[in-house]
């Protein structure tokens, strides 16, 4: 049962991961705002927004010229995804 349920939490993590990166091709691509890439947006914009705010004040000027937000929104679902794995191992021994 519990096995399931971090499988369940994976694939949602792994889909998410993927719209993110979607969203982040886009952003690279310019492609214009349409029906899917405004729903896009509004999907990945919670999580997005914060990471952008907090990359803004980091990052040098220079590397602001792309939206770098999914893509560090990416890597934490990655960290999330490596605690969840050592819990699920602690769990099951």
């Amino acid at each position: 049962m519990i096995n399931i349920l971090f499988n369940i939490i994976y694939l949602v993590l792994d889909l998410y991961g993927l719209l993110l990166l979607v969203e982040f091709i886009l952003t690279l691509v310019k492609v214009p705002s349409n029906r899917w890439t405004e729903l896009l947006r509004n999907v990945t914009e919670l999580t997005c927004s914060p990471a952008r705010i907090f990359l803004n004040r980091v990052l040098p000027s220079k590397w602001q010229i792309a939206d770098w937000s999914p893509i560090a929104v990416i890597i934490v679902i990655w960290i999330v995804k490596l605690v969840l794995g050592l819990i699920q191992g602690l769990l099951l021994f």
